[in-house]
């Protein structure tokens, strides 16, 4: 059974993923230059897809795995046989649990730049993504950068003020500097003291020149970035890191959660529907419409699925938290799962 449900599973992901992917490809394929480009963007285009539908696919590949078991008159015959359900449904929880870890961990790599990546090929920017005239504060300064390079970890025409908490300042100014991982190293950096103010014949502004210098450190030019910017494009390491950032430095996070909740706690929705799903359709086709049947829960999991999706975005504006849509949406369905599973199979 569970061979069943992964052959099906596959055949509905990847046929989902390329009807989307290739009714998009023949809207924008004019826009296109290059036979390596057009390959390239249909092959974004269905990462994206596969990403966006990968927990539908779950759902509705264990529908047509059922449906099949019931036509063939399987399944009445592993009750027949002893089987309880339980044994029955165990192969479909199983398999359910490990795609969707397996879809979560998909978000610990770029899979979730697809969409991004896309849309550079379709506007015909190059794959380095420059960030400009960038002015954030971080911890006790403030900094403006002309042009930040994510991806190379560089950047150009950085400007660091720093205050202190007797009135003195110190103003780093850098034509290029990059990351080394922990700390930015400043090349050919002129820095400016400014004194406490202490009235006439006090110290004046000390101007000095240093071929390097290190400072800001932990100030990650990808994580900024994509903060700074409003970014959706995280991977769960970076949304992590993201979420570290902005509690150090005490600022809203209502976005980063959200953006980590959907990728980490939206996905089990699928499972606990398989589960709840399984166990409401008959085991066999004598009292009821299977074709009915199988319209039906289709539509209610692109209900519940766009429910959790309204409430992603919604939570992005930090109208609603998090935890009480995404978070407590699929709290309920699996309690739900919790409820079939303990007196449904005890029937």
């Amino acid at each position: 059974m569970a061979q069943l449900y992964l052959k099906h599973f596959f055949i509905i992901a990847f046929a989902l993923a390329f009807f989307f992917a290739g009714l998009d490809y023949m809207q924008n394929a004019s826009k296109l230059n290059g036979f390596n480009i057009k390959i390239l963007y249909l092959f974004y285009k269905g990462s994206y897809a596969l990403n966006l539908l990968f927990p539908i696919a779950l759902v509705l590949s264990m529908i047509v795995a059922k449906m099949a078991l019931i036509r063939s008159n399987a399944l009445v015959s592993f009750y027949a046989l002893g089987y309880s359900k339980k044994a029955v449904l165990r192969p479909f929880f199983w398999v359910a649990f490990f795609l969707t870890l397996l879809y979560i961990v998909m978000h610990f790599t770029p899979f979730v730049d697809a969409e991004l990546s896309a849309k550079r090929l379709l506007q015909g920017k190059k794959s380095e993504n420059v960030t400009r005239n960038l002015f954030v504060k971080y911890n006790d300064s403030f900094i403006y950068i002309a042009q930040l390079i994510p991806a190379s970890k560089e950047a150009k025409d950085i400007r660091v003020y720093t205050t202190q908490e007797n009135g003195a300042a110190e103003m780093i100014y850098g034509k290029t500097a990059h990351f080394d991982g922990e700390s930015w190293i400043i090349r050919h950096a002129k820095i400016v003291k400014k004194p406490s103010p202490k009235g006439l014949g006090g110290e004046g502004l000390a101007i000095e020149y240093k071929d390097e210098i290190k400072t800001l450190q932990g100030f990650k030019p990808k994580i900024l970035t994509s903060v700074f910017e409003g970014k959706r494009y995280y991977t769960i390491q970076d949304a992590y890191e993201a979420l570290n950032l902005l509690l150090t430095q005490r600022l809203e996070t209502s976005k980063v959660r959200s953006i980590f909740y959907y990728m980490v706690v939206s996905p089990f929705f699928a499972m606990f529907l398989v589960v709840i799903f399984f166990l409401s359709i008959p085991p066999h086709a004598r009292s009821t419409n299977l074709l009915w049947v199988s319209f039906v829960l289709t539509g209610i999991t692109l209900f519940v699925w766009g429910v959790i999706y309204l409430l992603y975005r919604i939570s992005l504006s930090g109208v609603v938290l998090p935890e009480l849509g995404m978070v407590a949406t699929v709290a309920l369905l699996g309690l739900g799962a919790l409820y079939s599973y303990l007196f449904r199979t005890n029937r």
